[in-house]
């Protein structure tokens, strides 16, 4: 017969954490266990702050001990603050517990929708051509020799004629205008002085006085890149000379290998890159209402007492997953085994579990709940994006990938 100590404070540890005591023992629950003859002792493991809830078991040949420590758990993933024991006339051993938990109500954070914007320059002013350029596709805009004629006949530059003596080569400068022909009606003395045509823009028009300007803007130009549409979440932005390159159209050399004084310039084909390039990556396109697609974020929580019914083991060590879960109090500060007299009997399968339950009759409550609408929509809008690693390799849903295996 032991009539010393049952359980040496020296053997509780915490096997979970490995948190430092010391530890006190809190209602410690006695069980025979027939098929392995021992005695099975459950108790509430705390620290002096009460900040630990653990269970621990611990197993005897005597009723009175003393008790070899075995473990200390969270049964089932939860702390225990108030526990007792259960034994059916099969041998059958429940744990009855309650514990204290935080429900989190979880959405997506709410993420602003692309707003249009116009194209800007390095200093922030606005480009009004490229932001037109960039928004509406017009062949017009795409072609490099829209003005070959102007550039043939020197049009594309300022005026600036020069007349050269041929006897001694001297210059002069004649200025735009009628008044400076000779009697004549020529720029120059001939055949004393011959013409130098520099540049013939009209300095009468303010569009011309610099010379007529191409409406073509060059994608490889630096200036033309300093802006990157950036505004759709999850995007990420390309310059505008990798867009300008981007699609099935493939990449193009601006002038077609062809000289500004190509005679066959009148003969060639307008380009009409429109529905093959992404020349024009920033439409014009309202602005959506925000959406929930962004990083999860808790919108409320909830603290609730749980009590809960665990059947054990059959060496009543551990919790065998079958579970029963209650929020809330018990009626009239009832003690926890009155679930056993409200639930069935002795010898009338408690709890409505059979021996040959495997699975959970009702789980813990869940620690995070999701708006499914939100999260349903996060997946769909992010399934979509502009590049992986390379810019222009259009992930792994590109032709070049699913082709051509020649993936990110």
């Amino acid at each position: 017969r032991n009539e010393g100590i049952m359980l040496h404070y020296s053997n509780i540890t915490d096997m979970v954490d490995g948190s430092n005591g010391p530890f006190h023992i809190e209602k410690p629950e006695v069980l025979y266990n027939e098929l392995t003859q021992k005695y099975v002792m459950w108790m509430i493991i705390d620290n002096g702050t009460r900040e630990l809830g653990m269970a621990g078991v611990a197993t005897s040949d005597y009723a009175n001990g003393p008790f070899d420590f075995i473990r200390s758990l969270y049964p089932d993933g939860n702390q225990t603050r108030d526990q007792t024991l259960f034994q059916d006339d099969d041998g059958t051993a429940y744990l009855l517990k309650t514990y204290y938990d935080t429900t989190d109500y979880v959405v997506p954070e709410a993420v602003m929708q692309p707003t249009w914007e116009s194209v800007k320059n390095a200093d922030g002013s606005i480009n009004f051509a490229l932001s037109y350029h960039r928004a509406e596709y017009d062949p017009g805009y795409d072609d490099y020799y829209d003005i070959y004629l102007q550039r043939w006949r020197a049009e594309d530059k300022p005026w600036k004629v020069i007349c050269v003596n041929r006897l001694t080569g001297m210059e002069r400068e004649v200025p735009y205008g009628k008044e400076h022909l000779n009697l004549d009606g020529e720029v120059c003395h001939n055949p004393f002085e011959y013409k130098l045509m520099l540049g013939q823009g009209n300095p009468m028009h303010e569009n011309s006085k610099n010379g007529i300007q191409s409406r073509f803007l060059d994608p490889k130009d630096p200036a033309n890149n300093a802006w990157i549409p950036e505004s759709v979440p999850g995007v990420k932005g390309q310059t505008w000379k990798a867009n300008y390159e981007d699609g099935t159209c493939g990449k193009r050399m601006v002038n077609n290998d062809k000289h500004h004084f190509d005679p066959s310039l009148p003969l060639r084909e307008a380009p009409n890159r429109g529905n093959c390039s992404n020349i024009v990556d920033n439409p014009i396109h309202p602005t959506l209402p925000d959406k929930r697609i962004g990083p999860e974020v808790v919108m409320e929580q909830r603290r609730s007492k749980y009590v809960a019914v665990s059947r054990l083991t059959d060496d009543y060590l551990d919790t065998s997953g079958v579970l029963m879960t209650f929020e809330g109090e018990l009626e009239e500060g009832a003690d926890l085994l009155s679930l056993v007299k409200q639930f069935g009997s002795k010898g009338a399968a408690p709890f409505g579990w059979s021996a040959r339950d495997g699975e959970f009759k009702h789980p813990n409550p869940k620690s995070r709940i999701h708006d499914n609408h939100h999260f349903s929509q996060k997946i769909k809008d992010f399934d979509q994006h502009q590049y992986e690693q390379r810019l222009n390799d259009r992930s792994f849903y590109s032709p070049a990938c699913v082709y051509d295996g020649q993936c990110p």
